[in-house]
């Protein structure tokens, strides 16, 4: 599976060593060979293994700054640890350090061997993928975000050429204006005033509208780019978003062009800015239809009890990325094994506090785990894909960005329940 790749083994001990290295020569590996940590960073450095597999407890230089070392200088090329039989502590702080794993001697079971490094390879693997098609996104959005310009530049000369049209033909009205004054037919052009002001109020305030809002979006959207946080689906949407109010924009001014050439009048109208705010009921449904591809092949149902017009002044994102570890959380674990799971979503205003109740009921969480779960690199799913950070997140997105607190409680068996609480200066919006 892995035949020609290089293979660097670091040990003091020669017999623990060689035999690590006959094995894996046998399974087509180049294997490169190390009796301590120093000269395994040389070897490192000349050689640039695939993987790296290190004794911790070694003279000199020792397997935890072998780690750190490659970690700094090659984060992708994954390390394994081998440590003595009681040394978990030790084992540990290596993967803090940024080991990908580990394994205890004595290696009795060169099979076990064998497991850990496909696993860790595979996962390089799959990085290594990642990270090529993160470049090549960014090479996307470098290409559209060119365009984008471009279609922007065209789109404000023809808004320029537009506005000087509007304003010579205001210019023409004013004289005309005058010239009606003068011969005593104001109210005339009263009337074909308020008349032309009415016919043209609403092409020229969808045009400004859709203006405002693509201007908007577009800062919004260079600031996601700018932070790396670009995804797909937002490009699409951003793309989505520019085509449609171009077009907007274009339709309704010429036909405020047209207006202001048959009656020689025009009108201006002003936007305000939106509030920062969203209505949690609709947000969440919103979030439920992004992730309907988790749900489209179950049987698993979710139920938002909240009020239509409750809205908040709050951190969509944030609130958003809570959520759907949630959710995410219960179609992983609470509802593995199980055919038809039930999530229930509530919110109510607690004197200026959303209350948020989050509740499943799936498998539960085991009595000896809940204090864990808001822990760094807890995980009941470890080599099954779980990282253990998804909980300690969304603790730290609610104590620390939505300034609140969050609760859990839980029973194996019995479903599990969240209750969350944090300051958003809740309106009920009935607008």
């Amino acid at each position: 599976m892995w035949s020609g790749l290089k293979l660097l083994t670091i040990d003091d001990e020669d017999i623990i060593r060689e035999s690590i290295a006959a094995f894996f020569e046998d399974c087509d590996f180049e294997v490169i060979e190390a009796d301590g940590g120093e000269k395994g960073i040389e070897m490192f450095r000349e050689h640039n293994p695939d993987i790296i597999l290190t004794d911790l407890n070694m003279p000199g230089t020792d397997g935890f700054e072998v780690v750190k070392t490659v970690k700094a200088e090659s984060p992708l090329t994954p390390t394994v640890v081998i440590s003595g039989a009681g040394m978990i502590e030790d084992s540990i702080h290596a993967i803090r350090e940024g080991a990908w794993d580990y394994i205890t001697k004595p290696v009795v079971d060169m099979a076990e061997l064998e497991h850990t490094v496909n696993k860790a390879l595979e996962r390089a693997q799959l990085l290594k993928e990642n990270k090529k098609y993160q470049i090549h996104l960014e090479e996307k959005v470098v290409e559209r975000t060119k365009e984008l310009r471009e279609l922007n530049e065209q789109l404000e000369e023809k808004v320029k050429e537009r506005t000087n049209e509007l304003q010579e033909s205001l210019d023409r009205l004013k004289l005309a204006q005058n010239q009606l004054v003068e011969s005593e037919k104001m109210a005339a052009l009263g009337g074909l005033v308020a008349g032309v002001a009415h016919e043209i109020n609403t092409p020229v305030g969808i045009g400004v509208t859709a203006a405002s809002h693509l201007e908007e979006k577009t800062k919004k959207f260079s600031e996601v780019y700018n932070s790396g946080k670009m995804s797909r689906s937002s490009f699409e949407k951003y793309i989505q978003l520019a085509l449609e109010s171009s077009k907007m924009i274009l339709s309704n001014m010429n036909r405020a062009a047209d207006l202001i050439q048959s009656f020689k009048q025009v009108a201006v109208d002003q936007s305000s800015e939106e509030k920062r705010k969203f209505k949690i009921g609709e947000y969440i449904n919103e979030i439920l239809v992004s992730l309907h591809p988790k749900f489209k092949n179950t049987k698993h149902k979710t139920i938002v009890n909240i009020e239509k017009d409750f809205a908040v002044n709050s951190y969509p994102g944030a609130f958003s990325q809570v959520m759907t570890n949630f959710i995410i959380n219960s179609l992983k674990h609470g509802f593995d094994g199980i055919e038809e799971g039930e999530i229930i979503i509530e919110a109510t205003n607690n004197n200026g506090l959303v209350s948020l109740v989050y509740k499943d009921n799936g498998n539960g969480i085991p009595e000896e785990n809940i204090h864990k779960i808001f822990d760094p690199f807890f995980t009941t799913k470890r080599g099954q894909g779980g990282s253990g950070l998804g909980m300690h997140i969304v603790y730290n997105l609610i104590t620390q960005t939505l300034g609140g607190t969050i609760n859990c409680t839980s029973s194996k068996g019995q479903g599990t329940v969240f209750e969350l609480e944090f300051p958003c200066e809740v309106e009920n919006d009935n607008d």
